[in-house]
């Protein structure tokens, strides 16, 4: 990854991978970071991940999306999403699971062991070593393996058999407020900026969003 870090801090790849064709995305890319567990309502455990400004690990870590459009009747996307996290869940005893990426194309599941003879070392030191697959619906795991095969293409090792997968990574991404062209809602002075709009999806176009709003602030002074 580094010579795409060199370029773009956080650099936004996307696909649309065979055999359905939905929308893959990288978020979240931290050069130098580490994978870090944050925890929803009644204790679901998460992946996220950050990066320090002196504390640097080995390794780059970065979040693969699957965005799904369900059709009638169904209407419960995120009651679904929360499921998926509680079997994972349920798998790592309350943990975050990580697995080889080769172990998934070789159709097993990967043991501590294993993981602790591996080069890549996992950065998040008490994800429990496991089998995604279990867990994961079949239409999000294959789009999950194609793009990473996909990306290894333009970033060579991508797909390395030692590359750590680590599960859930959910994003609840509200409905996007209705407002005009200066962040303005229908609530007078009220306005609403970055993820919490529902317009933005990472953290450049949340800035913007920002710089934005402060120019037009500034105006009004």
């Amino acid at each position: 990854m580094e010579h795409v870090n060199n370029v773009l801090y956080e650099s936004k790849l996307v696909g649309y991978p065979k055999p359905f064709k939905n929308k893959v995305r990288t978020f979240c890319q931290n050069p130098g970071g580490f994978v870090s567990q944050e925890n929803y309502d009644n204790d679901l455990a998460v992946v996220n991940g950050h990066s320090y400004k002196e504390l640097k690990s080995d390794n780059t870590n970065l979040s693969i999306l699957c965005s799904h459009n369900f059709s009638e009747p169904f209407h419960q996307p995120i009651a679904y999403a929360k499921k998926v996290g509680e079997l994972t869940n349920m798998l790592g005893d309350g943990h975050i699971l990580v697995q080889r990426f080769g172990d998934i194309l070789d159709g097993k599941r990967t043991w501590q062991d294993e993981l602790n003879r591996s080069n890549l070392r996992p950065s998040l030191s008490d994800a429990v070593a496991g089998d995604i697959t279990a867990a994961m619906p079949y239409r999000a795991m294959m789009n999950i393996i194609n793009f990473i095969q996909a990306v290894d293409t333009v970033v060579p090792g991508f797909a390395s058999e030692e590359t750590l997968l680590y599960s859930p990574e959910l994003k609840f991404y509200s409905n996007r407020v209705k407002m005009d062209e200066h962040f303005l809602t229908n609530i007078e002075n009220f306005h609403c900026l970055g993820d919490s709009s529902g317009w933005t999806r990472g953290l450049m176009m949340a800035s913007v969003m920002g710089v934005l709003m402060g120019r037009k602030l500034a105006e009004n002074e």
